[in-house]
């Protein structure tokens, strides 16, 4: 995240798969429940409702910010048996790991788990909560995934390096060590 233009990137794909993103958590629920569909999918801006709406859904983004990195920090305990940091850092939050060298796999576990575990749960809940509470975890779902663009990110660049990968999870940067091959050691 010390990049800029890395991460004007990140927030560019992340204006992306917040519309892809947006249709496919609405689309889910819109199958689920169809026959709420006119309920949930009507939010009202308009006077009192409307400031109302907008605290709801600044409180819902920071809340899911929060159980995001909650469940890396999770994972960095569980798979790595790390203790992790947790910091706020202007435009976005991170849980970090920054003295532990994490292998590729692990790693790649400890960083998607909030999209797939954030997903999995909202699209559950959405079959049974009542249909006041659709929109939300819609709203949570998104905001969530579209999120993860960096986690998915630091996938991609993680899988194109070889299992026995190291990453260094400082919170702003992420160091990946590659083991050396074929090292001849000399005695001099």
């Amino acid at each position: 995240m010390k990049d800029r233009g890395m991460l004007l990137k990140l927030n560019i794909a992340g204006f992306f798969l917040l519309v892809l993103f947006g249709w496919l958590f609405t689309a889910a629920a819109v199958t689920l429940r169809p026959e709420d569909a006119d309920t949930f999918l009507l939010l009202k801006w308009e006077g009192v409702s409307g400031v109302l709406t907008i605290i709801i859904v600044l409180a819902l983004m920071f809340v899911t910010i929060v159980i995001h990195e909650a469940i890396h920090g999770l994972g960095f305990i569980l798979l790595a048996k790390a203790r992790p940091t947790f910091a706020f850092r202007g435009v976005y939050a991170y849980a970090a790991a920054p003295e532990w060298y994490i292998p590729r796999n692990p790693y790649l576990a400890i960083g998607l788990a909030p999209l797939v575990v954030i997903s999995l749960v909202g699209v559950a809940l959405m079959a049974v909560v009542p249909a006041a509470w659709i929109a939300p975890l819609v709203l949570m779902c998104v905001v969530n995934a579209s999120g993860a663009v960096g986690d998915l990110w630091v996938a991609v660049l993680l899988l194109r390096q070889p299992p026995e990968a190291l990453s260094n999870d400082t919170g702003d940067e992420i160091k990946i060590y590659i083991p050396t091959r074929n090292r001849v050691a000399h005695d001099f």
